[in-house]
């Protein structure tokens, strides 16, 4: 558990809720590898809480299908599977396409701005090579828009796909430092631009089409380091 972003709880929220939160967001971070495990009893004592809430909390996400629990109760984290990416992928294409044609005419003037704003931090983290900055503000971009959509019951379903999508991340995120040093460290913010410049154009279609290039080339991408590791 050394290094991970998990606290002790405390506030308002049940301790149940805290754990669950945490540990909901550290996944959905790509906080843990795929097949890492932990068990009931090291998680109750780093979040210095008894062992129920924490029991709880992990048959939560188990319930999301974020983690897999073992007959002795360990939790870990899925394998990673290219068949479950593409259903992922797929699911995400037809979800997060939909609330991003649905958000397009809610974005406003200043929206536009706090995106551009967002993509030129995406590019200098490449730059840099700051890895986990470019997951968050990959992150904080997508779910802009998402959340212009104002649909809650889209944004729970795209949550749970991001939840689902934590070890594809972290896996992705391990092997991004090569590729920062290659010519493909310039192609991360290409369709994020792309869908800055559908909007000025009050293109909605080509809005909602440079998002799902976007997910189907993380998918790719990841099918390539997939396949290496089968190699």
């Amino acid at each position: 558990m050394t290094g991970k972003p998990l606290k002790p709880v405390a506030g308002r929220k049940t301790v149940q809720d805290q754990v669950y939160d945490q540990l909901r967001e550290a996944l959905m971070s790509g906080a843990f590898k795929a097949r890492e495990s932990f068990t009931i009893a090291s998680l109750a004592d780093h979040f210095q809480t008894s062992h129920m809430p924490v029991r709880e909390a992990l048959r939560r996400l188990a319930a999301e299908n974020a983690l897999r629990i073992s007959p002795s109760g360990t939790a870990f984290v899925p394998d990673l599977s290219p068949e479950e990416l593409d259903d992922i992928s797929r699911a995400r294409v037809i979800i997060e396409g939909a609330a991003t044609e649905l958000a397009a005419p809610n974005l406003t003037a200043e929206d536009r701005k706090a995106l551009a704003v967002l993509v030129d931090e995406h590019r200098a983290n490449g730059i840099s090579g700051d890895i986990a900055a470019m997951a968050a503000v990959n992150r904080r971009f997508h779910f802009h828009i998402y959340g212009a959509a104002r649909s809650p019951i889209l944004m729970s379903h795209i949550e749970n796909l991001w939840l689902r999508s934590g070890p594809y991340v972290r896996f992705l995120s391990d092997r991004m430092g090569a590729l920062l040093q290659t010519d493909h460290k310039g192609q991360f913010t290409r369709h994020h631009e792309a869908m800055l410049e559908a909007l000025d154009r009050q293109d909605v279609p080509g809005f909602r089409a440079a998002m799902e290039k976007d997910i189907t080339a993380t998918r790719d991408l990841l099918h390539r380091f997939l396949d290496d590791r089968a190699a």
